[in-house]
């Protein structure tokens, strides 16, 4: 009995796992995220800085399992007496592994209200666990290096929610 049970359990994960096992070409994501208030960014000479982060993104995939699109975004910051915001543009692409872990890298452009804008790579690392066909909740790693003029490097955890249309 205790076997017949084990293998039921086993063809059920093998089947549902085999269900998502790719992302096709021509499906479209919407998706929002946050850090929900934790992320920390050092920068030369600076104290850390406080970070509440909403990111969207729109995608097309261009490919099977790989994803192109634009993301925007509004971060709020503090450090000490220090507050600001800042608003983000950029381009990303994302490349899904089995359909569910993801990749992604982009380049972004952000003009804050306290300082000059600047760029920044962003890369990112996460699970999309669908809930229903076309909706995931997608937890992730974020690290972004500045470039140019920006020398800073932000490393964040982000909970989000991304719908597929398409697929």
């Amino acid at each position: 009995m205790k076997r017949t049970i084990l293998l039921f359990l086993i063809v059920s994960i093998l089947s549902v796992t085999g269900v998502v096992a790719q992302i096709n070409q021509g499906t479209f994501l919407v998706g929002a995220s946050s850090n929900l208030g934790f992320s920390s960014t050092s920068t030369e000479g600076s104290d850390n800085v406080n970070v509440f982060l909403l990111d969207l993104k729109g995608g097309y995939f261009v490919m099977d399992n790989l994803a192109v699109g634009l993301s925007l975004g509004y971060t709020k910051y503090s450090a000490g007496d220090f507050d600001g915001s800042s608003t983000t543009i950029g381009l990303f692409g994302r490349y899904y592994i089995h359909g569910k872990i993801f990749a992604g890298l982009g380049f972004s452009s952000t003009d804050s209200n306290n300082s000059d804008s600047y760029n920044s790579v962003p890369f990112e690392f996460g699970y999309a666990a669908f809930v229903t066909d076309n909706i995931a909740l997608e937890p992730s790693l974020s690290y972004s290096i500045g470039v140019g003029d920006n020398e800073s490097n932000t490393f964040g955890l982000n909970v989000g929610f991304t719908l597929y249309f398409n697929r």
